[in-house]
């Protein structure tokens, strides 16, 4: 016996020293907390005991929760990061998706909760998310995120802290309000967190430590596990009509996985039909082939034509997403921004980070960037007829008020040779757009032989700036 408890404390005394000294090689607590007390956040960072625990937890063995989560975010934080600047709010609250659901939009937890945002089903509905035996919005990236953004709002203006919101986002205003009370009226999440429900106490801190992961995950040697480009560069589209996986995966050329994978929102494999639309995302280099297939199902599309058995179904053994993209340099001109170079190349700010290794905003002059662009537009169109092509407004559609001075320097890496652009008087569309557009113009015209469609006047573009200044003003 004696002998048998000696080995037992042993081997726990040796056990616990062992991952002392692991969890010691990655964590300088002097140095993270000095890091975190200094970040940008929305949220005053304070260095707690429980913030230590969530860093630790994200970073210890082997760092593959880290990885796990922030691979997935090519592929939510885009969709996040539209509708954040649409609604002008701070972009730090996209960290709270990662503590709620660990970015994963079929997440589930032991109460119920459903979805990257983590909505009960009562308060989802209040919020306009359809929930039935056909489909669950929860777990829509798209329809979740504005549902989550609205009541973030809501709750801000209510209590006028971000603390305090993210706070009621976990377990209502209304205990939220009653903990105040028992504070004294205070408003400091600090002061009042010991007054709110045991699960809530946690949850700023468990915010402060996604944060940090989210923006530090590099200093801790983390290799994030990222999705395919296909999963990266996406897009979505409302769709009325009831439509099937199946016919989604055939016309856009995609495997059934892909398709489940972007759309898990749907429990039947079917988008079902709705007066209002629901949201369907695809690769963006496959959406218009479903656009064109909606379009010929149109009973006023003018073809009297029985259309020919959908193409067979892309094997997943088949599928490799990295032969669609080739990759371009981009050199950096004074003034560029994220956000607007991610709406000239047709991403999103957080892509064009991801893809160059960057995790701040910040962009110096004369920098290469590596751009991923689709090598082709698939179209589903089963007659081959001629078709018109998006001009070259529509590739950039965002004018900046800034004429840049030349040409930007534009390295052609793989398959596609660039077009160089003369730089016209008073031209406002950024060189760089055109450049890219005219390539793409190109690309497609080779690739389904279509006809151009001729570019606008000034006047025209004049006109149609006009009516949408008059609509916006008439509503």
């Amino acid at each position: 016996m004696e002998q048998s408890a000696s080995r037992i404390f042993f081997t726990l005394f040796f056990t616990f020293l062992f991952l002392f000294t692991q969890a010691g090689e990655f964590y300088d607590r002097e140095e993270i907390q000095s890091r975190l007390e200094s970040m940008d956040c929305i949220v005053k960072p304070r260095y707690t005991t429980s913030v230590e625990s969530y860093i630790k937890g994200y970073f210890g063995n082997d760092a593959y929760k880290a990885k796990l989560v922030l691979g997935r975010t090519v592929t939510y934080f885009p969709i996040f990061e539209k509708y954040l600047d649409k609604y002008n709010m701070p972009d730090d609250l996209k960290y709270l998706a990662i503590v709620e659901s660990a970015l994963d939009p079929k997440a589930v937890s032991r109460v119920g909760a459903t979805g990257l945002w983590q909505f009960m089903k009562e308060t989802g509905i209040s919020y306009g998310l359809k929930i039935n035996s056909r489909i669950d919005e929860r777990s829509c990236p798209t329809r979740s995120t504005i549902a989550a953004l609205e009541y973030l709002a809501k709750a801000y203006k209510r209590f006028g802290s971000w603390e305090l919101a993210i706070a009621s986002y976990n377990c209502g205003a209304g205990n939220v309000r009653r903990a105040m009370k028992r504070a004294g009226g205070s408003n400091d999440y600090w002061k009042i967190s010991r007054y709110l429900p045991r699960e809530t106490r946690n949850f700023v801190p468990a915010f402060i430590g996604a944060a940090y992961m989210a923006k530090f995950y590099h200093l801790h040697g983390v290799a994030p596990i990222y999705s395919d480009l296909d999963l990266q560069l996406t897009e979505g589209e409302l769709v009325y009509e009831e439509i099937h996986f199946e016919t989604i995966a055939a016309v856009a050329g995609l495997p059934m996985e892909v398709v489940k994978q972007l759309n898990p929102a749907y429990k039947r494999g079917y988008v079902p039909a709705n007066v209002n639309g629901h949201w369907v995302i695809l690769p963006r280099r496959t959406m218009q082939a479903l656009k064109d297939y909606i379009q010929l199902l149109r009973p006023d599309n003018g073809s009297t034509s029985e259309l020919p058995p959908l193409p067979e179904l892309v094997n997943i053994a088949d599928y490799a997403p990295v032969d669609y993209y080739y990759e371009t340099l981009y050199t950096t001109l004074n003034g560029d921004r994220f956000s607007e170079l991610g709406e000239i190349f047709q991403c999103a700010g957080h892509n064009l980070r991801t893809w160059n290794g960057l995790v701040s905003n910040d962009l110096s002059q004369v920098q290469e960037l590596v751009v991923w662009f689709p090598k082709k537009i698939s179209r589903y169109l089963p007659f081959n007829e001629k078709v018109d092509v998006l001009s070259i407004e529509t590739y950039a559609p965002r004018r900046f008020e800034r004429v840049r001075p030349h040409t930007p320097k534009i390295k052609p890496i793989k398959a596609i040779k660039l077009m160089p652009v003369k730089a016209l008087e008073q031209i406002e569309l950024p060189f760089a757009a055109m450049s890219i557009a005219k390539a793409e113009l190109k690309l497609a015209t080779e690739q389904n032989e279509i006809k151009p469609e001729p570019p606008k006047t000034k006047s025209q573009m004049n006109k149609k700036r006009f009516f949408k200044r008059k609509n916006k003003n008439s509503k």
